[in-house]
């Protein structure tokens, strides 16, 4: 691959490479893969599907953190998950598809939803908004949020309930993890990409919540995100401000 490849995605936040888990998904299988890339902070009204993360090699551009994956993947050989059988394969799709779909919008509701996550969430977003943006835009994005959320069942009301369901699928990953060392066996995997990514974006955001105070409990996944980080991730220094 001789093009040079661009991510585009938020910028790295509360220490975290990336607090959407999407954009880290992607970005750590780029790392895992050893593939050279460079990251431009991005608009998501930029993006071909008006979501990130994309990227683009040359004059092609990608979007879908999944089909990213798949993209580098074909150009690799398959390499990630080339041994596993079809119904392994197919085992790691249902789970992925299933953990992204309830815990984005757990993690989504951690910052927007929970009323003291949205207190610590608020000051720290306006940090990297200004003028009109910084008085008006996270409150209108809230307002658009709370109503998705509410088709969810998430409400600011119901707390506890509203992370029921984040408990659940927890537990569940802790069950399905056991003794292994990652989510398929002895290897990374592509499952892991992705479940490390929202894992990580639970468990190691930096004001607290009742989805990750029981994160941290379970050992199994709290010494699964070490080994993912010590692996993929030892050499990352967040940014600071500029």
């Amino acid at each position: 691959m001789t093009d040079r490849v661009v991510l585009h995605q938020f910028r790295a936040f509360w220490g975290l490479p990336n607090a959407s888990p999407y954009c880290m998904k992607v970005e750590t299988y780029l790392r895992w893969a050893r593939i050279d890339y460079r990251i431009e902070i991005c608009d998501p009204r930029r993006s071909p599907s008006g979501q990130i993360p994309f990227i683009t090699v040359g004059s092609e551009t990608i979007t879908d953190s999944q089909r990213i994956i798949e993209y580098f993947e074909s150009q690799r050989g398959g390499s990630l998950d080339q041994s596993l059988s079809k119904d392994r394969r197919s085992e790691a799709w249902f789970v992925r598809t299933r953990v992204e779909e309830v815990l984005y919008w757990q993690i989504t509701y951690m910052r927007w939803g929970d009323p003291q996550g949205w207190a610590c969430f608020l000051p720290d977003l306006k940090q990297y908004l200004s003028g009109w943006k910084r008085a008006v835009l996270p409150y209108m994005i809230r307002i658009q949020l709370l109503r998705q959320m509410r088709r969810h069942d998430l409400t600011p009301r119901d707390v506890t309930g509203s992370y029921a369901s984040g408990v659940r699928v927890l537990d569940q990953l802790s069950h399905y993890l056991a003794d292994k060392p990652f989510f398929m066996g002895e290897q990374i995997r592509s499952l892991d990409m992705s479940l490390y990514a929202f894992l990580a974006n639970i468990i190691d955001q930096p004001h607290t919540n009742r989805l990750q105070e029981h994160a941290r409990t379970l050992d199994n996944l709290m010494a699964y995100c070490t080994r993912m980080k010590q692996d993929i991730w030892s050499d990352w220094v967040a940014p600071t401000r500029s």
